[in-house]
């Protein structure tokens, strides 16, 4: 069985069209778990109603408001399916959605994920440069696909993606320092397990107009490579990552110690100008796998 994950809060607007995406889904035999983090509009009622009429459905409300991040351990924890997929309370799933994740994942690894295409709040769909989610190149390896999201800008969303329940043995708690709980999976998945990413769309993403703005805009490989030498523009939640690799994951190979290590030397190196031009050899080295470059967009979206 599947469990589908859904956080809540202040949702009631969009929530019934997400809802009946998930109940119209060609894979029917899933648990919809969601929590809701203390709304203060009618948004829990609207659940009770929806649980109240499929057995499926299991709607809480928190005690205290959690925040985004814990509100995700919880539900997942309350997950009883093999497979869990994430699911925010706006967006809009194509009846497909469950099916191509499941076959992608095929129970060989721990995180399949494909991609969204970006709608604005009235689901009309956003031009091509504001879909950062979409990789021009795709890394046919979980090490390459580490180079992208320790080095590079992490392509991969939650709410598009299916994770193996015994993954969540190691990966929770999520870090404390980690900014978001899906490129914390995504980057734990390539030392664990692997991901098997699908380059489709299952999704429509909701994105609202304050939220629209130049600083979520995709952004070229070439300025990518130039952000990443003139300025220390990386994550720093991906040194948390490594830390918590290392400390959880037990069975790392020499090979992935490695590159571990390789990714903190960089990373750590960014805080200086000196550090950054000595990264270059490197980032040139791998510059198609870091920013997924395909060969046709070196300075377009």
């Amino acid at each position: 069985m599947i469990s589908i994950a859904m956080t809540t809060y202040n949702g009631a607007q969009y929530l019934k069209e997400q809802i009946e995406s998930i109940l119209n889904q060609t894979i029917q035999d899933f648990e919809l778990i969601i929590c809701d983090d203390c709304s203060s509009d009618n948004t829990f009622e609207l659940l009770q109603e929806y649980a109240s009429k499929d057995s499926r459905i299991t709607a809480l409300r928190n005690d205290k408001n959690l925040g985004f991040k814990r509100n995700f351990e919880k539900v997942i924890g309350l997950c009883k399916g093999d497979y869990i997929a994430l699911s925010d309370q706006d967006d809009i799933w194509f009846p497909n959605h469950l099916e191509i994740l499941k076959n992608a994942i095929n129970g060989k690894v721990m995180l399949s994920c494909a991609r969204p295409i970006f709608v604005d709040e009235n689901n009309k769909e956003l031009p091509a440069k504001y879909d950062y989610f979409k990789m021009d190149y795709v890394p046919s390896s979980d090490e390459g696909l580490a180079h992208h999201i320790f080095l590079g800008r992490s392509t991969f969303q939650g709410a598009s993606m299916m994770i193996k329940k015994s993954f969540f043995d190691i990966a929770l708690p999520i870090p404390d320092g980690a900014n978001f709980h899906d490129s914390w999976f995504a980057g734990l998945a390539c030392f664990t397990g692997g991901i098997a990413y699908v380059d489709v769309p299952v999704m429509r993403y909701r994105r609202f107009q304050q939220a629209v703005t130049s600083a979520n805009m995709k952004l070229s490989p070439a300025r990518l490579f130039v952000g990443a030498v003139l300025v220390n523009h990386s994550v720093p939640d991906r040194l948390v990552f490594i830390e918590n690799i290392r400390k959880r994951v037990s069975s790392l190979s020499i090979k992935q110690i490695k590159l571990l290590d390789i990714f903190d030397r960089m990373l750590k190196r960014r805080n200086t100008i000196f550090g950054r031009i000595a990264n270059i050899p490197y980032l040139m080295k791998h510059f198609k796998e870091i920013y997924c470059y395909d060969g046709k967009h070196l300075f377009s979206v």
